[in-house]
């Protein structure tokens, strides 16, 4: 896995730079469900599915048009860590960094951060 400093993603052919915030979440699918006899049984469905969180800082202009394009489609194509997954995008937020809009003709700084969940 690449270090957080080498971060990449690279969406819908899009290379993104490097991030200022990243988190991966490992899951695993499965059903667990009781029997007659009152022990849990689970059965393991698939493993290796993962939750990513990334964020930047930059320009509000900088990933709106990005963002507005793959998280209005159901799903993106995203390539991380050499490994293409197909993810819907989820939880776009941009947030005005404090003070950062004071100066003339400045947009400010802006946290702008979204998840990837794969399908």
């Amino acid at each position: 896995m690449a270090a957080l400093g080498s971060t990449y993603l690279t969406i819908n052919g899009n290379a993104l730079h490097e991030t200022s915030s990243f988190s991966i979440e490992p899951q695993v699918i499965e059903n667990v469900f009781q029997t007659e006899a009152g022990t849990d049984v689970g059965i393991f469905v698939r493993g290796g599915k993962v939750k990513m969180s990334a964020g930047w800082e930059g320009a509000p202009d900088t990933f709106r048009a990005l963002a507005e394009g793959f998280c209005s489609s159901p799903t993106c194509t995203v390539i991380f860590d050499n490994v293409t997954r197909t993810m819907r995008a989820r939880n776009l937020k941009e947030q005005l960094v404090r003070y950062s809009n004071r100066y003339d003709g400045s947009k400010g700084l802006w946290n702008i951060s979204f998840d990837l969940e794969e399908i």
